[in-house]
C-alpha cells in the first residue's frame, strides 16, 4: 500500500492582527511581559517600517517582524475581563474573528447570537 503525500497550506482567517519583532524565536520585549507590537493588516509595509524604526531606536539591529493573524493589543483590564469569560465558558475575546464569524452564521439563519 503506497502511502499519497498531499501538499497542505495553511489558511488565515483574517488579514488583521498584529506585527512582533523576533530574534532567535524570541519576540522583543520588556521585564513585564509587554511585547513591541504594532496592529497591522498583513504586509502593510509602512507598518512594518515603523516598528523597525522603533526596534532601532531601542538599540536591536537584528531579528525581524512576525505577523500574528486574527491577535490585537489589549490592556491588563482587558486581559482580566477575558480570564473572567473564559471561567464562565464563553470565548475569552468576544472580538475574537471565528467567534464573529459564528455569530454572523446564527443571524442569517435566525438563530440568537451568542457571546
Amino acid at each position: 500500500m503506497d502511502i499519497k503525500s498531499v501538499k497542505r497550506s495553511f489558511v488565515e482567517e483574517t488579514t488583521l492582527g498584529i506585527y512582533v519583532w523576533e530574534i532567535d524565536g524570541k519576540w522583543v520585549g520588556d521585564d513585564e511581559g509587554n511585547f513591541l507590537s504594532i496592529t497591522s493588516k498583513k504586509g502593510n509595509r509602512q507598518r512594518i517600517e515603523l516598528l523597525r524604526k522603533a526596534v532601532s531606536h531601542y538599540g536591536v539591529n537584528r531579528g525581524e517582524p512576525l505577523f500574528l493573524a486574527g491577535r490585537r493589543k489589549i490592556d491588563d483590564e482587558e486581559f482580566n475581563h477575558q480570564k473572567q469569560r473564559l471561567d464562565w465558558g464563553l470565548t475569552p475575546d468576544p472580538m475574537d474573528i471565528g467567534e464573529y464569524k459564528d455569530q454572523m452564521r446564527a443571524l442569517k439563519k435566525g438563530g440568537p447570537a451568542t457571546r
